[in-house]
């Protein structure tokens, strides 16, 4: 993400969050409140530091902060592995027509984004 796109999604609402070790940024997400719902934005862990639970730790922080029952995270259809990842932690895949309602509710993307991507969600107790 540029310098720019990022000042972008700030100027939105998304507050970002990392994962640090010493000098190093190993990870990021971002959460946003929108009317009714929150959004889990822009997850990454280095590669090489996948699978060590910074992502869990990322996603349960923002959880923790959610303030709404529902929290929904956007990803690509073809991105399995971070379907499993969400999945494991308790996200539910929505179905395809509630999935572009989704999409066009809470997210600024264009139709060829929204026919290639997946919509996931928890609900708070």
């Amino acid at each position: 993400m540029s310098a720019d796109e990022l000042r972008k999604e700030i100027e939105a609402g998304v507050r970002f969050f990392g994962w640090a070790r010493g000098e190093h940024l190993l990870g990021v997400a971002g959460i946003q409140s929108l009317r009714d719902t929150t959004l889990i934005r822009h997850a990454y862990v280095l590669p090489g530091y996948q699978r060590k639970g910074i992502g869990t730790r990322l996603l349960e922080y923002l959880i923790g902060l959610a303030g709404t029952h529902e929290v929904l995270v956007g990803t690509w259809a073809d991105a399995t592995w971070a379907i499993r990842f969400y999945g494991k932690r308790g996200f539910k895949l929505v179905p395809s027509r509630e999935k572009d309602r989704l999409l066009r509710a809470y997210w600024s993307i264009p139709d060829r984004q929204i026919e290639t991507s997946v919509v996931l969600r928890t609900t708070l107790s």
